[in-house]
């Protein structure tokens, strides 16, 4: 276990939590976190992790098109899908408390992660397409049989979806998906791989770079996101870049130093994914509950009765069902239908 990637996973989550906090914060008219702007920037910071891992995962570790689908598959879809059969159960029975901000929800893509532009039972999964997305082109190039081709390779293609997206603008909403530029952030996943294997960073370097990276997102918080034509890859996926590259540098004094909190940030970590998954089934009725007892103007208690009831859950779930599901799937295979549908 790399323990600066379970850091960084933890915050990255901890980020999308308080993101949505802020949002129910505002529907609530609060001032819970109205300060807060660049949460939503932990989903970037996802993708930069996957970029790295998948490339972390085959070096060294021979593997075809269908293993590499496999394993990532028995790693994200079981739990997903149980999210989604308890948010369909909500959607049966509650229609209007599923996506109540409005908008289509699409059941079949619901299950199949396939965009077609509409929402899903449980709408964090847009980033689960993505992250489908990345790992079909990277898998499909291990036929290169070299991990530096296989970046590279793997770079041009993402890098080509995203010129098709800028030069020909499709409206179809699969294609619009496919070719936004939020794929670059894989890339710089990778190109932090190669970069960390290649060379070793001082402490003074890290440093440097953190800094750069904290000074850029605390300007963009504080000042406004930066707006470009190239959107998240300037905004948020060049500072987080700089920070994960900072962090995971650093993974030799991580890993020997016990700091305070070190144990619980790695418990986050382990359970980033469910917290990611479960925190919108906590934070709605939280906020109602709060709303109805006259105490949502009390920010500070607001945000810390939530943030507490979102991550207890995700660990929780970690604990109950995470762990559980994966360790079955670790010991046994992929039914066939959950293979072929998953894969689209």
């Amino acid at each position: 276990m790399v323990i600066s990637i379970q850091l960084l996973r933890a915050i990255a989550a901890l980020m999308v939590v308080l993101h949505h906090i802020a949002i129910k914060g505002a529907q609530y008219h609060t001032g819970a976190l109205s300060d807060y702007h660049i949460g939503y920037f932990g989903v970037d910071l996802f993708f930069i992790i996957s970029g790295y891992i998948m490339c972390h995962s085959v070096t060294n570790r021979p593997m075809n098109f269908r293993q590499f689908m496999q394993h990532r598959i028995k790693r994200i879809i079981p739990l997903y899908w149980a999210v989604t059969a308890a948010a369909m159960i909500i959607y049966l029975l509650a229609p209007s408390m599923v996506n109540s901000s409005g908008g289509e929800t699409s059941i079949f893509s619901s299950w199949t992660l396939i965009p077609l532009g509409n929402k899903l039972l449980v709408n964090n999964g847009w980033t689960l397409s993505y992250e489908f997305l990345f790992y079909i082109i990277f898998a499909g190039w291990l036929i290169s049989a070299s991990v530096n081709r296989q970046i590279i390779l793997s770079s041009v293609t993402l890098k080509l979806l995203v010129a098709v997206g800028i030069i020909f603008q499709p409206q179809h909403p699969t294609l619009k998906f496919i070719t936004n530029e939020i794929v670059i952030e894989f890339i710089l996943g990778m190109l932090a791989f190669k970069i960390i294997q290649t060379k070793t960073l001082s402490i003074k370097i890290c440093l440097l770079l953190l800094s750069l990276g904290l000074v850029l997102l605390i300007l963009q918080n504080q000042l406004g996101i930066i707006e470009d034509v190239t959107g998240r890859t300037i905004s948020a996926g060049i500072p987080v870049f700089l920070v994960f590259l900072a962090v995971v540098g650093m993974e030799p004094v991580i890993n020997k130093t016990a700091f305070p909190g070190k144990k619980a940030a790695l418990l986050v970590g382990d359970a980033s994914y469910s917290i990611y998954l479960t925190h919108p089934f906590i934070l709605s009725p939280a906020a109602l509950v709060l709303h109805k007892l006259h105490l949502t103007h009390y920010n500070a208690l607001f945000v810390l009765l939530m943030f507490a009831g979102a991550v207890i859950t995700g660990i929780v779930s970690w604990r109950l069902i995470e762990q559980p599901i994966n360790a079955y799937f670790k010991r046994g295979k992929i039914p066939p239908a959950m293979l072929k549908q998953s894969l689209g």
